[in-house]
């Protein structure tokens, strides 16, 4: 990424593609905020494998669902260029391997950080655990608010969102602990209400 350059064509786009004054105190460091903001936050994990997987032996061999929930996460719609932010479930039947339990949130950011569908998150996140630990199963879930659907367009202000799912292995074939899964999710939910 080019700081510089992204810092540039904003300032362009903000002067003669809208005709902004950047004279204003409140415009004049705008292009320079937004620039750090693409390049070293929302997009600052474009194109690059996760690779802070901390894995530990599954020594007592652990067989049942391990759930890493309400994940937060801030991610960009590639159709508008506007946030989308939500929660991310995260449910793992382990085989060898065990992860710390930071590690599917920072899976989660990782992977937000680009401009994509939720769709598209929710196959990369089931995609990178797949691979980094390879458990019997996986089922993430993930709630989004879209500001596209939300500031514009159908303009659903209620907390009108998108559920995606995607599951493997134990979760696909056994409908009961597809079943449990979600019955986990719903357990995790209730705190919420207390």
């Amino acid at each position: 990424m080019d700081i510089s350059k992204v810092r540039y064509y904003f300032k362009l786009l903000m002067e003669e593609g809208l005709g902004f004054d950047l004279s204003d105190p409140n415009l004049s460091g705008t292009p320079d905020r937004v620039a750090k903001m693409y390049c070293q936050e929302f997009f600052c994990c474009v194109d690059q494998p996760f690779t802070d997987f901390k894995s530990f032996p599954n020594a007592h061999h652990y067989d049942q669902i391990i759930v890493s929930d309400k994940i937060h996460f801030v991610s960009m719609c590639s159709h508008h260029f506007l946030p989308f932010t939500g929660n991310a479930w995260i449910l793992y039947v382990p085989d060898q391997l065990l992860i710390g339990a930071s590690k599917p949130s920072r899976l989660v950011n990782h992977y937000a950080c680009k401009p994509q569908l939720q769709e598209h998150l929710s196959w990369e996140v089931m995609n990178a655990l797949e691979e980094g630990i390879k458990p019997l199963g996986i089922m993430v879930v993930m709630r989004g608010i879209h500001q596209c659907m939300k500031c514009r367009g159908a303009q659903q202000y209620g907390g009108s969102g998108m559920v995606t799912s995607v599951i493997s292995g134990l979760f696909k074939e056994d409908p009961t602990m597809k079943q449990e899964g979600y019955e986990l999710i719903k357990l995790s939910l209730l705190d919420e209400e207390n």
